[in-house]
């Protein structure tokens, strides 16, 4: 019988054949040129390779160890497969070392491991879902976040996100059991300016603060409120402009979130 235990934060080196160095652009595009304010001068890191879509189908896998993710707010665990494959995952809630997960149809409804939404029963918390079948996760991959399965038919499944949106997807798409994991990353303090700076966060000045031409809130004589709405650098509003493209497709979405 393997024994089960809660992991600590892994201190030591990732494993290799999961990870690639990371180029940061410092917020420029192909031509050199700043189009992202505010960015550069990050630490060097090597990005983790996270699966997921979890295609290792009814192969048991274990729980090695809880490992930090520097560009990522929740903690990513390793696991190894049975036929000895490593792998990187979204960390789940009261996760344990040795604890068996695994993907597919006839797998058990348990904390860590996917199936799709035809199995998944009413009511059950759910992360890392896929939009659309063989895609990977790409909704509610967050420390903390999850969904919960409100309604099931033969064409949809319906989530309430936690947005407080109504969403459809479609019954064969796979979801994993349970809530991510949130670690100590929001209980962090900024003790000094350099830890944005190790982060690639660059100061930021306020608008009020620039030259007109630089900034539609600056210029003016003395303290100034900027005469007009708060927008951006190129005019465009930023409190309580929605951003969503009308141009996409909304026939997915069940109900819209609650502002």
């Amino acid at each position: 019988m393997l024994n089960k235990t809660t992991p600590r934060i892994w201190r030591y080196a990732p494993v290799k054949q999961l990870t690639f160095p990371s180029m940061t652009m410092g917020g420029r595009n192909n031509q050199g040129r700043i189009v992202t304010f505010h960015r550069g001068g990050r630490c060097k890191f090597r990005y983790r390779l996270i699966d997921f879509r979890r295609r290792f189908y009814d192969i048991p896998a274990f729980v090695l160890r809880l490992e930090h993710d520097p560009i990522r707010d929740a903690p990513i665990a390793l696991i190894v497969y049975a036929n000895g494959v490593l792998s990187y995952i979204l960390a789940f809630k009261h996760i344990l070392t040795n604890t068996v997960i695994s993907a597919g149809w006839m797998t058990q409804i348990l904390p860590g491991s996917a199936t799709i939404f035809k199995r998944i029963p009413i009511g059950q918390f759910v992360h890392n879902v896929e939009k659309l079948p063989g895609l990977g996760g790409t909704f509610v991959r967050t420390a903390g976040n999850k969904a919960q399965i409100i309604k099931k038919t033969k064409q949809f499944a319906v989530l309430q996100l936690a947005s407080g949106e109504y969403r459809a997807f479609p019954p064969k798409s796979y979801a994993t059991i349970g809530v991510i994991e949130q670690s100590a990353f929001f209980k962090r303090v900024m003790t000094k300016a350099g830890n944005n700076r190790w982060l690639g966060k660059r100061p930021i000045v306020r608008g009020v603060a620039q030259n007109p031409i630089d900034h539609p809130h600056g210029g003016g004589e003395g303290k100034s409120s900027g005469g007009r709405l708060s927008c951006s650098p190129w005019g465009i509003l930023t409190k309580g402009y929605k951003t969503r493209s009308p141009r996409k497709s909304l026939t997915h979405i069940i109900k819209t979130r609650s502002l």
